[in-house]
Order: structure tokens, then C-alpha cells, then sequence
């Protein structure tokens, strides 16, 4: 114990709430615990050896020697196992972190071995999931990462997948993906949309947008028909013929995936034939599963589902037939989501020590009329103008601008956050996934009350976001922070923090492609082919005089197209090069024809 003791006082200098999970994990059954030949502890798991059964601290040192490399540059190592591989790294002056899924198995190590110097220089990630690595570790990852392969073979979930997740982020971040994204018609998820194909343009990928926002005319036409037959008759062929239109688009530009947010008017005849085509398809779901049902028809025919919750939804997912599942909550675009200097105007026009944005859901009509006592100022569409709730309800319940919707998160006290629900009189006590409002008022460094979810302590932690279960919990909160300025700026600012690191669209939409690349290997062939082609084609025009300096303009990551060049070429003052004025006068052309 003395041993065991010693390791964890070390441990505690960094990591102290992993001594407390260490001191209350149980021992793993599935480990067996062998002497080594040279008398050294040796571990298995389901029959399969994590270290030499002969002589492990021999077979570590080899190990790092045949690794090689600089071992000033910091070293993220895939499975802990004994530690034997960690310990000879520490001995070889390496530096950096390790990951080990299995607590028990640490524990393990802990007990019976010397990791004192080990502790000192390595960063440990013990118990965590793929999931939870891939959201707050992702910059770790896209570094050096080696793996101890008899973990990775004994941890194919966690150790495994993260291993191929690494490989593939380190690739998608040289950008050059082609990504065709479709937009839904209408609704939530739009916006969301929209945020995707900004965050993937950053990111240096092409997107080739598929706007169905333009035919939601065509939707709203439907709908007049009086007879439920005719209408979804109608309804149906919209959807068919955007669908359609979408694969001869997919046929046009030749992507190297599809990517479908919810709503999307992509119907399985169309997915079949992706499939077909050697084209892989994604889905990210931003719905609640048990609301729109409509997944069931879908899922089962797009390669990779994403989905904002778990737990039972993954189950339900596996039955449906779905092959590959990620969980994937929704975010904030902190281009659009942040703090904003108002004005008196603007903040007696937006702001309320009490203020609440979003659709009249039932739920919220009845919890509401428990805070009508407060100043209180309710936003958004869909809310009856009745009592007791009428005087409450600005600008006549009409829809809010995503613009406004910042002012007023900005502008207000308490920013009231209550999850929609169609079947509840208030809070819905089994709720699971957090809405997109969470984080976008959490990145304008503003301050909210949330109702409990399930899902909330995997995104957030307790001192980062303030929670309520009750009226009565939810009044005793209200009361304390409007009176207590400090307490909602420390909460705000590390709330905010935890987005601007975790929860981004940019974060997103890395780890969406990272997994689809990690699982589809025609992603990959295609992209370095174009990798290859485009650096070709750089390469060709450097030797056209006056070429070359146009291209070392161009920000990394950008590609070589007409726009990118005319944007870096400077028309303000001073004589343009021959090869400036072509490029203007095709850009001038494409005006012409009305190309662009």
C-alpha cells in the first residue's frame, strides 16, 4: 500500500478528482494477473496479453527504441495497460499524455508499480469515453499520437476507434474536401445548416450547397389544400423532386460525401443510389427522436447517423439497422453567438432582468404563468396573446431574428432556458438533449437558468452552468442571482469558455468528418487524389510568369480558384501586373455571363 500511496500523492498534485475515482473503482474481472518469466507483474485481458509474458520492462524499451523521434515534442500515448512502455518513455525523457479507458486497470498499476516518474511527465486521461475524448481533446489528438497496440486490439470501442479518429483528423484539417451539404426546407435546423457550411468553408473544405430554404414557397403551397390526402399528395411529390434534384447535383459536382441535416428532402431511393455511386451520405439529426419520428424510414440508409441524444436512441438506432452511430449535440457559431457593446437604446429596446426566447410550446405557456410576479420578457412566435401571459409576450409573438435573439441574450439579467415539451406541464423530468439555445447564450458570455438534462454533465460542468428541477428550485435561483452580479459573471464566463474549447460548429463538423473519414476509405482516396491534383496544378502555374506571387498570396488553406486570386488582388492603387488584369477580366467575363 505504501507504493499505492505514493503513486497517488504524486497523481494528486494535477489530477486530484482521479484519486477520488481511483480510491472508489472496484477491480476488473476481466483481468488476469500473471508473474512474468523475470518475475515482473504481467496483466491479460479476455486471454490476450498488454505485456510480455516473459519480460516486460525488455520488451518496453525495445518498444520505444524502434518508435524513435524527438522526445522534446510532446507524445499523446494511445493505452496505459501496466505502464512498462510509459515507464521507459519517462526514462527516455518523453513527455505528454496517455489515455487509458479502463479504470480498473490503472488502478491495477497504481498498486503494484512505481509510476512516479511516469506521473511527472506524462498527463493522464483515465476513464473517459471516445465520445467525451473526441469533444475535449480534439487539438491533443490531431498531434503525435502513438499507440500500444495490445490496448488498442483490447479496446476496439474506445482505444481503437480513437486511434483512427486521430489519423483521420490530422488529415481532414489540410482541408480540400468536396462536401455537399443539404439544407432543409424550413424550420430549426436551418440555421444550423447554414452554420455547417460556414464552419466547413473555414476549415478550408468546398462546399456545394443544396438551398431546399428556396422552395419553401413550394412547401407553404402545398399545405393550402383542404383535403389531408391531397396535401400530403402534394407534399410528397415537392419532396421526390427535390430529392431527385439533389442526386443530379451530387452527379454535377462529384463530392467526396453528403452531408443532410434534419428536414432534408432526401428520400432512400435517393440514399440507395449514393450507395451505389460509392458516394458516402451522413445525417445529422437535430431533433428530438421521440417527437418527430420520422427517422425510422431514413436511418437505416445513410452511412453514418449523428444524433443529438443517446442511451436509448442508440439502441433504438441498432435495431432500425444503423451501422454506424455517433452522438453529436448541437453548438454555438461564436461569429454570430457573442458578446455584444449595446447601447441605452438597445438595452431598454432588448434588455429585462428576466428574459426568455422561443416558440409557445404548451409546456412553457403553463410553467410560465409561475413568474408573472417578475419583470419578465418572453420572445419568439407560436404564443397565444391571451391572459395571464399576454402583457409578458413582445412584439405581438412575432418571429425573432437570430440578430435580435443575441441582443437579447446580451441585454438581459437571467436568460430563462426551458426546453420545449409537447407532453409535460413544465420540465420534463426525463429530458435528455440540450438545445442549441444552451450554448449560443452560454458563447455571448450571458447568464442562464436551464432546466435539468440528462445529457447536461457530459457538456457542462456544475460550476459552469446553474440548473433548476422546479418552479420552487427555479424562483430561489432567479431571487439569488438577480441580486448577486459576481456569481453570474464567474458562471457565464466559464460557461463561455467551455464553448469557445468544445462546442463549436467548428468542433462539430471536425468530428463529424473526422469519423466518416476514419470509416469510409473512398473519403480518403478521393481527397488525397485532389490533394494531389490541386498541388499539381499550383505547381504548373508557378512556372507562368507573374503566376507564382499571385499564388503566394492566397491564405494556407485556401485553394487556387478565380474568387480566392481576385480577392487578393489589390485594385486600389498603384499599376496591376499582366497576370492581375487576366484574372480581373475572367472575373469580369463570369459577371458578364451571369455566373456569378
Amino acid at each position: 500500500m505504501e507504493m499505492w500511496e505514493r503513486n497517488l500523492d504524486v497523481l494528486a498534485r494535477t489530477t486530484p478528482e482521479l484519486v477520488a475515482l481511483l480510491r472508489n473503482s472496484g477491480d476488473e474481472k476481466g483481468l488476469t494477473v500473471e508473474r512474468a518469466r523475470n518475475g515482473e507483474l504481467t496483466v491479460k485481458r479476455d486471454g490476450i496479453y498488454l505485456h510480455s509474458s516473459f519480460d516486460p520492462s525488455r520488451e518496453a524499451a525495445g518498444w520505444v527504441e524502434k518508435l524513435g523521434g524527438d522526445s522534446a515534442s510532446p507524445l499523446t500515448v494511445a493505452g496505459f495497460g501496466l505502464g512498462y512502455h510509459l515507464k521507459a518513455l519517462a526514462e527516455a525523457g518523453f513527455r505528454g499524455t496517455f489515455i487509458e479507458p479502463d479504470v480498473a486497470l490503472f488502478r491495477l498499476a497504481m498498486q503494484n508499480l512505481d509510476m512516479v516518474q511516469v506521473l511527472e511527465r506524462f498527463q493522464p486521461l483515465v476513464g473517459l469515453s471516445a465520445g467525451q475524448l473526441r469533444r475535449a481533446h480534439r487539438d491533443l489528438l490531431a498531434g503525435r499520437l502513438v499507440a500500444h497496440p495490445p490496448s488498442v486490439r483490447t479496446s476496439p470501442d474506445c482505444l481503437g476507434e480513437i486511434t483512427n479518429f486521430a489519423d483521420a483528423l490530422a488529415r481532414i484539417r489540410q482541408g480540400g474536401l468536396k462536401i455537399l451539404l443539404v439544407n432543409p426546407l424550413a424550420g430549426g435546423s436551418l440555421p444550423a445548416a447554414h452554420h455547417c457550411a460556414a464552419a466547413l468553408t473555414r476549415q478550408g473544405h468546398e462546399v456545394v450547397t443544396f438551398a431546399a430554404e428556396a422552395f419553401a414557397a413550394g412547401m407553404e403551397f402545398c399545405n393550402r389544400y383542404t383535403l389531408p390526402e391531397h396535401r400530403q399528395t402534394s407534399l410528397n411529390g415537392l419532396e421526390t423532386y427535390l430529392s431527385g434534384a439533389v442526386e443530379l447535383l451530387a452527379r454535377e459536382c462529384e463530392p467526396d460525401l453528403v452531408l443532410a441535416l434534419a428536414q432534408a428532402p432526401l428520400l432512400s431511393p435517393t440514399l440507395q443510389r449514393f450507395r451505389s455511386m460509392g458516394i458516402p451520405t451522413a445525417f445529422w439529426f437535430v431533433e428530438d427522436y421521440s417527437l418527430l419520428p420520422y427517422w425510422r424510414t431514413l436511418a437505416a440508409d445513410y452511412g453514418y447517423f449523428f444524433a443529438i441524444q443517446h442511451g436509448r436512441f442508440t439502441e433504438e438506432l441498432a435495431r432500425a439497422g444503423v451501422r454506424h452511430q455517433a452522438y453529436l449535440p448541437t453548438a454555438a457559431a461564436p461569429e454570430v453567438h457573442l458578446p455584444l457593446q449595446l447601447d441605452d437604446a438597445e438595452r431598454q429596446e432588448y434588455g429585462s432582468p428576466l428574459s426568455f426566447v422561443g416558440a409557445g410550446y404548451h409546456n412553457r405557456q403553463h410553467f410560465f404563468r409561475g413568474l408573472i410576479d417578475y419583470p419578465f420578457r418572453i420572445w419568439g412566435s407560436d404564443w397565444p396573446l391571451t391572459p395571464p401571459l399576454a402583457p409578458f409576450i413582445q412584439r405581438q409573438a412575432a418571429r425573432i431574428s437570430p440578430l435580435d435573439c443575441v441582443k437579447i441574450f446580451n441585454a438581459s439579467t437571467i436568460n430563462l432556458n426551458l426546453h420545449s415539451s409537447t407532453h409535460h406541464l413544465g420540465i420534463d423530468p426525463a429530458g435528455d438533449f440540450v438545445n442549441p439555445r444552451t450554448f449560443e447564450i452560454a458563447a455571448c458570455d450571458a447568464f442562464q437558468l436551464v432546466d435539468r438534462r440528462s445529457h447536461m454533465a457530459e457538456l457542462f460542468a456544475d460550476d459552469e452552468m446553474e440548473t433548476f428541477t422546479s418552479m420552487g428550485e427555479l424562483r430561489d435561483k432567479i431571487d439569488h442571482y438577480l441580486h448577486h452580479d459576481g456569481d453570474r459573471r464567474r458562471l457565464s464566463a466559464r460557461a463561455r469558455n467551455r464553448v469557445l474549447k468544445e462546442h463549436t460548429y467548428d468542433a462539430r463538423m471536425e468530428e463529424l468528418l473526422a469519423l466518416m473519414y476514419s470509416v469510409f476509405p473512398s473519403i480518403g482516396v478521393r481527397h488525397r487524389d485532389r490533394l494531389a491534383k490541386k498541388e499539381a496544378g499550383r505547381a504548373e502555374m508557378q512556372r507562368i510568369p507573374g503566376f507564382g506571387d499571385i499564388l503566394k498570396r492566397i491564405p494556407a488553406g485556401k485553394d487556387a480558384t478565380l474568387q480566392n486570386i481576385c480577392a487578393v488582388i489589390s485594385t486600389g492603387s498603384g499599376s496591376l501586373s499582366r497576370s492581375e488584369k487576366i484574372f480581373l477580366m475572367m472575373r469580369n467575363i463570369r459577371y458578364d455571363m451571369g455566373d456569378e
